[in-house]
């Protein structure tokens, strides 16, 4: 019996720091998509170099080794093993494998009415056993009876659900950081000046001190305090 839950094999945390990766707008693009089909399910080795002129399908293709860059119009992603691509129908691009070494992957192709589509790149946690899933998926898929495609199919649907809760978060994530966003710019600029206080700092966000430092919390990991003596230790290291 395969396992193929999906649920937990993608990292709760999202990075925001790449626009490409994340538009973050509101605007979520697989909350409300129609008419899905998955079509195939393809596993093979990236070639060195590769243009597309027009994908005729949607993809989501997972890199189990090596590492390829993928050039779209809007932008360059580098995906690397252990991570996942959106690539969206009717985009042109290339690929290049980054290196000589092995370079795997297994790719989703599906139909769907998708608005606004993008490109978008996905970490994935617990690379070990997606590796060993995706792998048993593809023989799935192979020689599939019924049970098996609508297994696949359950799969497909799994990754649906959760790049839908990780747009929800990244977008709630990047509304807290805009209330921030004034302190920590106003940090940056003067983070050795010895007026600075971590203190007031919620003032300039309009916020209470508790809120303030909840949020910030939240997206560096540390309190405002810790943060700006390990920025002002980390330059003096550097001295």
């Amino acid at each position: 019996m395969y396992l193929l839950k999906l649920y937990g094999f993608f990292e709760t945390h999202i990075e925001l720091s790449c626009s490409f990766c994340y538009n973050v707008v509101g605007d979520f693009m697989f909350e409300n998509i129609e008419n899905i089909k998955l079509l195939d399910i393809i596993a093979g080795s990236s070639s060195l170099y590769m243009t597309t002129t027009c994908r005729s399908n949607h993809g989501f293709v997972f890199k189990l080794s090596g590492a390829s860059r993928y050039d779209f119009r809007s932008g360059i992603v580098d995906l690397k093993e252990g991570e996942m691509i959106y690539i969206p129908k009717g985009t042109a691009y290339t690929v290049r494998r980054s290196s000589e070494c092995d370079s795997r992957y297994v790719a989703l192709c599906f139909d769907a009415v998708i608005s606004n589509a993008e490109p978008r790149l996905y970490p994935m946690n617990n690379f070990s056993d997606i590796n060993h899933i995706c792998s048993n998926l593809v023989r799935l898929w192979l020689f599939r009876s019924k049970s098996d495609e609508y297994k696949c199919i359950s799969f497909f649907y799994d990754i649906l659900s959760q790049i839908c809760e990780m747009d929800k978060a990244a977008y709630r994530s990047s509304q807290q950081y805009q209330l921030i966003e004034p302190a920590v710019e106003y940090m940056k600029a003067h983070i050795f000046d010895s007026s600075l206080k971590a203190q007031t700092l919620h003032e300039l966000c309009g916020i209470s001190g508790t809120y303030f430092r909840k949020i910030f919390a939240s997206q560096f990991g540390t309190s405002p305090q810790k943060y700006i003596i390990n920025k002002r230790l980390t330059q003096a290291n550097t001295i």
